[in-house]
């Protein structure tokens, strides 16, 4: 995926195609601007005030009670984005996109992921000391209060309603598979999904206790938890249980150093059944002479950024996953970018 300027004209193409374009300028400005529109829009009310059709400016401040000059303006970012569309008599309405992505409620809404990036705004300016000092965050630590995990797991919920369906179908599962072992899957939906793909399989997710006290929530919201429940636990110093036939450990490695991975997966290993899947879905860190693609690149310096550790290459999963024992590793690419993957293996 590449993100950037769009020329409108002919004008503009040639203008953008020379090499003394100020791209620098644009890219460190407008991509803010977006964003900051985006999110003052959904905590403001802007896109719930225009839930029920196009309105004016001065009215829609007037039910908002916020500046109209400035409401405009945010406006029309908002409508050059494609999330709002603006008349000719000069009142603004919301998109299609705009509809489907902002509004709470939407199947397809994405306002838990605005709230969370709103609340971690000022990570990103920490990039240049991240560079500094060679690590970054522990993002789960920065998560101080129930309101926090509830964006942080209503946004990691909004991405995998997109994602789960297709994860489910890249997860082999053997005849008879009865116990699903979800580690970090906070609202359960990857594991639900693969459940009910291979009935009688049932779910447990392990997860941080704070996060299970909203886990759940989201888990019954959702319409899982008959295939789905959660257990509060750390699964770098916790009892896996055993007798799992399948484990997954979806987003969740990226968080951990290479010597926490390597002892999780061989426990994991003495925890799971003859013949038991092992799966990892993940974001994947590009080779070093892999051809850059912006977003999984973005990706992986967010996680650098908000993670202790980073995201990892598929060799380095796979080699993870042999030496603990395992076979018929596998890597599966998501279908929908390069930068994503599950990566299996089977208990002997």
């Amino acid at each position: 995926m590449r993100y950037g300027p769009i020329a409108d004209d002919a004008g503009e193409e040639q203008f953008l195609a020379s090499p003394i374009a100020p791209l620098a300028l644009f890219d460190t400005f407008v991509p803010l601007m977006q964003a900051s529109a985006l999110i003052a829009g959904a905590r403001d009310g802007v896109f719930e005030g225009l839930r029920e059709g196009p309105c004016t400016v001065d009215d829609l401040a007037g039910e908002l009670k916020v500046d109209g000059d400035t409401l405009a303006l945010l406006l029309r970012v908002l409508s050059a984005n494609g999330y709002v569309t603006q008349d000719g008599d000069g009142s603004f309405g919301l998109s299609g996109m705009g509809r489907a992505s902002l509004l709470e409620g939407s199947p397809e809404r994405l306002t838990a992921w605005l709230r969370m990036i709103d609340s971690m705004w000022g990570t990103f300016q920490q990039t240049g000391d991240v560079l500094q000092r060679g690590y970054g965050l522990d993002f789960h630590h920065e998560l101080t209060d129930p309101g926090m995990w509830a964006d942080y797991q209503g946004a990691m919920l909004e991405n995998a309603r997109r994602m789960a369906p297709f994860v489910a179908g890249m997860v082999p599962v053997k005849a008879g598979a009865a116990r699903l072992l979800d580690i970090g899957g906070s609202h359960g939906l990857y594991g639900a999904f693969i459940a009910r793909a291979h009935p009688p399989l049932q779910s447990e997710v392990l997860d941080l206790p704070p996060a299970v006290e909203q886990a759940r929530k989201l888990a019954a919201a959702e319409g899982v938890d008959d295939v789905v429940t959660h257990r509060a636990g750390d699964a770098l110093t916790d009892d896996l249980g055993e007798g799992w036939d399948v484990v997954l450990l979806s987003n969740i490695l990226h968080h951990f150093t290479p010597p926490q991975i390597t002892g999780l997966l061989d426990r994991v290993r003495s925890a799971t059944t003859p013949g038991a899947t092992v799966a990892i879905w993940d974001l994947i860190q590009p080779e070093p002479t892999d051809p850059p693609e912006l977003l999984g690149d973005a990706f992986a310096l967010f996680f650098r950024l908000t993670s202790s550790a980073r995201c990892y290459t598929t060799a380095e999963y796979t080699d993870w996953l042999a030496n603990a024992g395992l076979v018929d590793v596998q890597v599966h690419p998501f279908p929908m970018g390069r930068s994503l993957a599950v990566v299996t293996g089977r208990t002997p």
